[in-house]
């Protein structure tokens, strides 16, 4: 049986044109569209251009000068404006979330000294000092166990991982009372009485609880005595 072969397209110049038209009207062969800085920046130009120039008079000399001016002046808010999105994104940069302060910074101190510093910041109704106090106090102890590496960068985060482990039945509030101080201690959130009275709580708990045997096959940082 001998195949039948599909006749070859030969359109007039008529078809051919329209056939151009409509493949280019498709919207990947359009410019994009333009973004709202620069409808905001042709905005501002065009009311410099269409009111200010009448302040100067018929000058053309001062009307080049006023719009070389306009020019600067609307890339240089446009550049402004677009470093201002870039250092302050709407959706939350990764990085920026999984930050995590300091918890043993500054002079050392006992865990004691932090637990009555806790304290005393609980009864003056300072709820936000007395977590920040209170993990610390978590944290010392624990360095005074031998249960944390001793060292100035020590993170409220790593504080919750690397005692985790060893104290499971307070892992999950260990996770929040350390979440609760990098919110703390980065402005954007404050404590309650009741939240500041669970992180003492949990000081005391941890502190007076035997913690289980490591994990050998998880990586562990070492203490580093003083």
């Amino acid at each position: 049986m001998t195949p039948v072969m599909a006749a070859p397209l030969d359109p007039g110049n008529d078809a051919a044109r329209r056939w151009a038209e409509e493949e280019l009207s498709g919207r990947e062969y359009q410019p994009p569209e333009p973004s709202w800085l620069d409808r905001f920046g042709e905005r501002v130009l065009g009311w410099i251009v269409d009111n200010a120039l009448g302040w100067f008079g018929g000058s053309d000399t001062i009307r080049t000068i006023v719009v070389v001016v306009a020019i600067a002046l609307v890339l240089t808010l446009i550049f402004a404006v677009v470093r201002h999105l870039r250092r302050n994104p709407r959706v939350p940069d990764v990085a920026a979330t999984a930050k995590s302060a300091a918890v043993l910074s500054g002079a050392p101190r006992s865990a004691d000294d932090h637990r009555r510093d806790a304290e005393r910041a609980h009864a003056a109704g300072d709820h936000d000092g007395c977590v920040i106090a209170a993990v610390r106090a978590l944290a010392r102890r624990a360095v005074e166990r031998a249960l944390l590496a001793d060292e100035p960068s020590l993170t409220a985060h790593e504080v919750a991982v690397d005692l985790g482990p060893r104290f499971p039945e307070h892992a999950d509030a260990m996770r929040r009372a350390t979440d609760l101080f990098d919110a703390i201690a980065y402005g954007d959130r404050h404590a309650s009485a009741d939240a500041a009275r669970a992180v003492l709580d949990l000081e005391r708990a941890v502190g007076s609880t035997r913690p289980s045997p490591p994990d050998t096959a998880r990586p562990r940082r070492l203490a580093v005595p003083r």
